[in-house]
Parts: structure tokens; C-alpha cells; sequence
């Protein structure tokens, strides 16, 4: 079955690519060597201590995974529910307050039709599917100087309702036959025995009800309008998502590429995915196919964090040959690309305790990236990243920083620009069903007690259906 791809980051630097104390020389531009950043070497030489380059880009794309739970709206008693809180081109202009995209144009949002079991969760969708994500693109001269390059980004977000994470559950391993309404098939483009979970491809082939469009039309759509747009240039294109976002990430890379390849204009384009906590997303067929056509994937893992432990709890790459012999099981799952492996228990703010959700959250990702050395023998020192980011929907910060835990309230969500450019908190009007209030605290506990025994007793029986579809 061809070369076993999986592997894990490691390697260093040369002797002069270091100073005296160990550290990487910044003699390169991002520009110089954009190339090896997006992998075009398998970041050989790179990872292990990690090239501050490197370093950035991984917490760069980071923030446009980040900026995705940001502008959503997960507040169910919100006429918005389920859609992005800003505009295209007051997203664009968040993208570079943080930093993390200098004038990048927000071209396209991508919707997917998510929608399970409406009438017990009562959620209202959108015809056009549930807001998951973003195109942008680079439009400046000089951030495209900077970047070498011309960059197209795809970020999406993760699991934000009920309905996905029951979706989440429907592990069972399908082929991965992907088309476009309107075109032929392109199912015999694809590796028969290529499988990938049938939770994540649906997410991204399902079409939505009002524009008819899946999210993978809208995706392949807007990425061969921009690359026909920019044919003459060097561009690059970057994926990027955190945990169901990072599979739709792999998913749609992989798509792409095939998309790329068949357009022969386009063939030297590179792919790049930096994946952060992934589940597993396919096949041992899928995971050589994606290195096959020359898709990167780098994946941030958490070592504390259970998600890129699943699906495939029983059979994975970590069987080695056992996995080769079993690869015909619906539920034999191997990883995809290159892992750069993290530690919770390295961070000297945070605090140390088994908290399973608090160590999946992408802040704090990103905040054990950014403590990253350029020498693998010194410590972790988180600097140039404010660690306060961590406690945005999390308590996982140390008391004696006194962070507020939660801090990012819908308060901060809710901030317009009047007409005289100041700032103002404008909350949305009240919706005409308002939430069921109980009259003291005691019937309330009860209530949302019996609730969270109802939806886990549901979520067990789809996962037990799921299993057998």
C-alpha cells in the first residue's frame, strides 16, 4: 500500500542558520523562503527547534481560524444565529487589527448545511446553511512583497451547536466521491478506496436549501475565480481551522488540489493546511493520497487535548502494520501530515489540571505555540502574545495573574461605529420568543440538569445509529 505517511515533526537547524546561544539567525525573509514555510520540503530542518518564520505564520493563520468563533453567532435567542456578526468587509478590517491579515480581502463566506434533527433543537437556519468560515485574499503590494507572494486563505470554525456536534458522531468511513451540481461527475477523479468520515464530508457536500450551493461549490467556485484573476502571479493557497474546522480544512485542501492539478495552468500552485487539534479525517488511502498529490498538512497537537485522539480510537496509525492488514475496517483511521507535538503542562500560566475542554480551546494553542524556543533547550517562555487571549472563553489561567475567566462577553460581540466614528455598545433587539426563565434558582438547576440528561440520551442513540448507517 506505499510508503506509511504519517510522521513526526523533527529535525534542526543547520550549525549556521544559529547564533552563539542556539537560537535561529532571522537572516531570511518571510519572502526569501515562503516555499519551505508552506512545506514545500515537509518543513525538514524547521520544526524541531522551530524556525521563528515558521513560528509566526502558525500563529498568523491561527488567528484567521480564531477570527471564525469570533464573528460567529452562537447565541440561540439571536435573529443572527448561526451567521456571521460582520461584514465582509468589517471582518476584513478585524483580520488586520489582530495582526493577522494586513488588507486581505474577505471575498466569499462559505455556508454549510449542518441542519439535524430541526424540530427537537428548534434552531433556526439559514436557507443558505450555517456561516463556517472564510476566503480571503492578499491585496497589498507591500504584504505581498512581505509574503513573496500573492496568498489565498480558506479559514473555517469548528463545532459551535448541537446539531454539529451530533453530525461530529457519524464516524463511519465512506468514499470520498465529491462533484459540483451542474458538472459531471468527478468521482472516477478520485481513488476508490480513498474514504474520509461521514460526519465531515457531509458538512462540506450537503447542499444548502435556499442557495442550493454545498459548501464545497462555494469553496472550488471562489477559489478557481481567484486563481483565474491572478493566473500570472505567484500564488499560494493556505487552509486553516481548528478541530471540525481543521478536518473541513484537510478535506477541502485535498479537494483543491485534485481541482489544481486538473487545470494544468495551475500545477505548481502550492496547497498548505495548518490544521490545529484535528480529529482524524480518513483512511490510511486518504492520508497517502493527500501526500501523493503534494497537499501539506501540519497539525497542532495538544497532548492533553482527547479530540485528535478520535475518531479511530481502536484503529489508527499508532498500530503501525496492524493498521495496513485492518485499512478495509469502516472505522481504521490514520492521521494525515506532519505533527508538531504541545504540551499544556510546559506553560507556566496555565493552570495544571485535566480540564479535556478547557485544552482543546484555540487560544490556548496558540498560546503554547507562541512559547515556543527557537532553541529546543530552553524553556518555555510565552512573549509577544498577551496570555489574557486564553481566558477569553476559558478559566484555565493562573489565579495570581488575575485574569478574568470568560471575559469575552457578548458585550464585546455587540460593538458598532456610529456615524461620528465613535464606538458604541448596540445590542440587537430582544427576539419575540424569549428564553424560559424559571422562578428560583433550585427548578433552574433541575431544568438544565434534565436537559443535558435529555440531549446526551439522544446524542448516545444517533451515535449508536450513526454506527450502522
Amino acid at each position: 500500500m506505499g510508503k506509511f505517511p504519517l510522521g513526526v515533526a523533527n529535525g534542526s537547524l543547520k550549525g549556521e542558520d544559529l547564533n552563539e546561544n542556539g537560537t535561529c539567525k532571522s537572516k531570511h525573509q518571510l519572502g526569501d523562503i515562503w516555499r519551505e514555510i508552506q512545506g514545500a520540503n515537509n518543513w525538514k530542518g524547521m520544526l524541531n527547534p522551530i524556525h521563528p518564520l515558521l513560528k509566526a505564520e502558525i500563529l498568523r493563520y491561527g488567528d484567521f481560524a480564531q477570527q471564525c468563533y469570533d464573528a460567529f453567532d452562537n447565541t440561540r435567542s439571536s435573529k443572527y444565529y448561526r451567521n456571521c456578526k460582520r461584514t465582509k468587509s468589517s471582518l476584513g478590517k478585524r483580520l488586520e487589527l489582530v495582526k493577522c491579515g494586513r488588507d486581505y480581502q474577505v471575498t466569499e463566506y462559505i455556508y454549510a448545511n449542518t441542519g439535524t434533527l430541526n424540530s427537537y433543537f428548534q434552531e433556526k437556519a439559514r436557507d443558505s446553511g450555517a456561516w463556517m468560515g472564510f476566503i480571503a485574499v492578499s491585496t497589498d503590494p507591500d504584504e505581498i512583497k512581505r509574503l513573496g507572494r500573492r496568498d489565498i486563505v480558506v479559514a473555517w470554525r469548528g463545532t459551535e451547536t448541537p446539531q454539529e456536534w451530533i453530525q461530529n458522531l457519524r464516524d463511519i468511513l465512506v468514499p470520498a466521491t465529491l462533484s459540483i451540481t451542474g458538472e459531471s461527475n468527478t468521482q472516477d477523479t478520485f481513488k476508490p478506496d480513498v474514504r474520509i468520515e461521514k460526519g465531515f464530508l457531509k458538512y462540506y457536500t450537503s447542499v444548502n436549501k435556499g442557495s442550493r450551493l454545498s459548501a464545497r461549490e462555494i469553496v472550488v467556485n471562489e477559489i478557481r475565480r481567484l486563481l483565474n484573476n491572478f493566473k500570472d502571479e505567484d500564488v499560494s493557497i493556505t487552509f486553516t481551522g481548528h478541530s471540525l474546522g481543521a478536518a473541513l480544512a484537510t478535506i477541502s485542501a485535498y479537494d483543491i488540489k485534485k481541482m489544481v492539478m486538473n487545470e494544468n495552468y495551475m500545477r505548481s500552485i502550492p496547497v498548505t493546511v495548518f490544521a490545529f487539534a484535528s480529529p482524524r479525517v480518513g483512511n490510511l488511502s486518504f492520508s497517502q493520497h493527500v501526500e501523493e498529490i503534494g497537499v501539506k498538512v501540519l497539525r497542532l497537537v495538544n497532548r492533553k487535548d482527547l479530540i485528535p485522539k478520535v475518531p479511530g480510537v481502536f484503529v489508527n496509525e499508532k498500530m503501525g502494520w496492524l493498521t495496513r492488514i485492518l485499512y478495509w475496517l469502516p472505522w481504521a483511521y490514520v492521521h494525515v501530515g506532519i505533527e508538531i507535538n504541545l504540551d499544556s503542562s510546559n506553560s507556566t500560566v496555565l493552570k495544571q489540571t485535566y480540564n479535556p475542554v478547557g485544552f482543546h480551546n484555540l487560544e490556548v494553542y496558540l498560546h503554547l505555540v507562541n512559547g515556543l524556543q527557537e532553541n529546543s533547550e530552553l524553556p518555555f517562555t510565552s512573549s509577544g502574545r498577551d496570555p489574557a487571549l486564553v481566558n477569553k472563553n476559558s478559566d484555565l489561567l493562573v489565579t495570581k495573574l488575575q485574569i478574568p475567566s470568560y471575559w469575552w462577553t457578548r458585550r464585546n460581540k455587540e460593538v458598532a461605529k456610529r456615524i461620528d466614528g465613535m464606538l458604541v455598545y448596540s445590542p440587537r433587539p430582544a427576539t419575540s420568543v424569549p428564553l424560559p426563565q424559571s422562578s428560583t434558582p433550585v427548578i433552574s438547576n433541575l431544568v438544565s440538569l434534565l436537559q443535558v440528561v435529555l440531549v446526551l440520551s439522544v446524542v448516545i442513540i444517533l451515535f449508536q445509529i450513526g454506527r450502522t448507517i
